[in-house]
């Protein structure tokens, strides 16, 4: 079924109802019975129809008799400490959720307009009242920086995701990748190619922002396949330091190094006169793109800031404020690239 012709008079058709209770059902219109509602809700879902932003923010203004935007805003707030520390941000999957994200919204004919949370040193309070007086409804919070506090908004007045792992004690909306699974499939490829003893480098900022999620693919996979012992994680303050990657190297042997740093990783396997991957592999968890020497899992960084976007425009068709309950996060895959860092499979 083509879903670009799936109008609200297709679904009232077929639900044997007036447009204006398709609606008002949609909308959860407590003049529409919770039975109804649920039946159109189910319906219109089975058909693929997809409320076009654009025309449901006029209708809404005009049943308001208020004036009408251009196009509906979306709030992209930076939670970097300088102004521009989203857009340049050195990891490049980083740098992809923002692209990701102002392509999407545009696609579904939102204009995203971008803010930056530290602007003059306001506090959170002062900078929600911002968005309020804009009449800005939708926030999609960046990637909030390892160490920082995720920004503390007047929630209730807004539908709102963040591009990151879960914060505790924050019931907010998250999008990113699955890390776990991300790992999982780096052992499991890693020991296709015959790699036993796998070697995991992260950066020690990444144990609390991460959850642990990257150690956890690793271990599950040590249990789950034959004949593979771990070397002990190496965690760095910088990945340029490779006086402690030699040390440790030489402590533990692995055959194969695993981390979202390959990239920074190879120059200084390099420098310590390692060949790879003739005597050491080298796996990525985080790679750019999937035209690069390194192999690994591309996270896709600007379908991750996609899903971002299209999480939050279904929470404000819904007319869903404030934080929920429970907590959700939305976890998109990566894509195994095979590089040249990896011997050849063996199986």
């Amino acid at each position: 079924m083509n879903t670009d012709r799936i109008t609200m008079r297709h679904v009232a058709e077929r639900a044997g109802v007036t447009q204006a209770t398709v609606s008002m059902a949609l909308a959860n219109h407590p003049r529409i019975s919770a039975e109804t509602r649920a039946r159109i809700r189910a319906l219109a879902e089975r058909m693929g129809y997809q409320p076009n932003a654009y025309i449901s923010v006029l209708m809404r203004a005009r049943r308001r008799r208020r004036p009408v935007q251009d196009r509906p805003v979306l709030a992209l707030v930076s939670p970097f400490p300088t102004e521009d520390g989203w857009r340049v941000a050195p990891a490049p999957t980083v740098r992809q959720m923002r692209e990701g994200a102002l392509e999407r919204a545009a696609e579904r004919g939102y204009n995203a307009q971008e803010f930056w949370l530290h602007r003059d040193e306001m506090d959170n309070k002062r900078f929600s009242e911002i968005l309020r007086s804009r009449g800005i409804h939708g926030v999609l919070v960046g990637p909030v920086p390892a160490g920082a506090p995720p920004p503390q908004l007047a929630w209730e007045h807004f539908a709102a995701v963040c591009l990151s792992t879960p914060f505790p004690g924050l019931n907010l909306m998250t999008v990113c990748n699955d890390h776990y699974f991300s790992s999982l499939r780096v052992v499991q490829e890693c020991h296709r190619r015959g790699y036993r003893r796998p070697g995991l480098v992260l950066l020690r900022s990444h144990q609390g922002r991460f959850h642990g999620r990257w150690e956890a693919g690793l271990l599950f996979g040590q249990r789950d396949l034959p004949a593979i012992t771990s070397a002990a994680p190496l965690l760095l303050d910088d990945w340029g330091d490779a006086a402690t990657l030699a040390a440790w190297a030489a402590r533990e042997q692995p055959d194969v190094v695993i981390t979202p740093g390959a990239e920074a990783l190879l120059p200084v396997m390099h420098q310590l006169g390692w060949k790879v991957p003739a005597t050491l592999g080298l796996a990525g968890l985080g790679l750019s793109s999937r035209e690069q020497r390194c192999a690994g899992i591309f996270q896709n960084g600007r379908l991750i800031g996609a899903t971002g976007v299209d999480a939050l425009i279904a929470m404000m068709e819904r007319n869903e404020r404030g934080l929920p309950e429970q907590g959700r996060t939305l976890m998109v895959e990566g894509i195994w690239h095979g590089g040249e860092t990896l011997r050849a499979a063996t199986r």
